[in-house]
Order: structure tokens, then sequence, then C-alpha cells
């Protein structure tokens, strides 16, 4: 049942269009889709957003190989020193921060302008990486992190399923 069925339940001009639930049930049914909305957005606030707290997220790509993962972030203007990379359970994670300075004076004015921004990133990655090989490299506002393949496993093999 989509939203609008849902709200439409509860209008009392749109009961001869619809087959009419009780107006509770549909207005509970649609409190409950709020506030799992809601208790989401608090527990992953990027996850519905397409911009961060502060400003928005930059573009990532993940590539994958036959024997590496390559991410690669956008990071215009940013530096090694303002980058931060972390390996979580969840995936890479790319914090960034950014502080940017500049005082003009020329004759008889003063032109000063300060900018800054941070964002936190966090960029899903497959189970089968090398995390502790992995390389990162940041030149001309691009972020490029490579992470080798794991392969297998000592002590793993493969089971053929026979049919």
């Amino acid at each position: 049942m989509g939203i609008m069925d849902k709200v439409g339940a509860i209008l009392p001009w749109r009961s001869e269009r619809h087959e009419r639930q009780p107006a509770r049930a549909g207005a509970l049914a649609l409190r409950d889709d709020f506030d799992r909305w809601m208790e989401r957005l608090f527990e992953e606030p990027t996850s519905l957003l397409t911009a961060g707290a502060r400003g928005p997220l930059p573009s990532a790509e993940v590539r994958e190989t036959d024997d590496k993962v390559i991410v690669t972030v956008e990071v215009p203007g940013l530096g090694r020193d303002d980058l931060s990379l972390t390996i979580t359970p969840d995936g890479l994670v790319v914090r960034g921060d950014k502080r940017e300075e500049r005082e003009d004076r020329r004759g008889d004015f003063y032109v000063a302008e300060r900018r800054y921004g941070s964002f936190v990133r966090t960029i899903p990655l497959p189970a089968d990486l090398d995390v502790e090989r992995a390389e990162a490299r940041v030149a001309d506002g691009v972020l490029t992190v490579t992470f080798p393949r794991a392969g297998v496993r000592p002590g793993t093999r493969r089971i053929p399923i026979k049919t």
C-alpha cells in the first residue's frame, strides 16, 4: 500500500473511491512508516540524504577487477593532510576537512574570505580484500585507494555442487 493510499484511506472525501479501512489503522500505519524513516535518518544520516550535514558529499566510484578493487573519490582542493581514511566493518570511511582563508588588501579596502567545510562518506566494499596492503594517493583533486584482492585464504577450498 502506497503513501497516497494510506493518506486517502483517512480522508473522508476519498472514501467513495477506495475501499475504506478503519481510519485509526491507516493513521497508525502512516505513523509507523514515518517513525521508521525518522529512526533510519538518525541512525544513518547520509543514507537518506544526498548531501552531508555541512555540504554536498563528494562523488565516489568503485571499480572491480580480477585482482583488485579501486575506489576513486573526487576531493577538489583537498590535499593529503586534509583527508583521513579508515576501514570499518561498513566499508571505507573517507573524511575531509578544508579550511581556507584569504586576505586581500588594496589601497583603501580590505577583503577577508574564509571557507570551512567537512564531509564524511562511507563507501561499502566487498569482503575479499587485503586491507593491510591498501594504497592511497591523491592527485589533481582525485583520491584513489587501491585494495588488492585477498584471494583464497589458507585452509579454505571450494566445494563443487553436483546435480
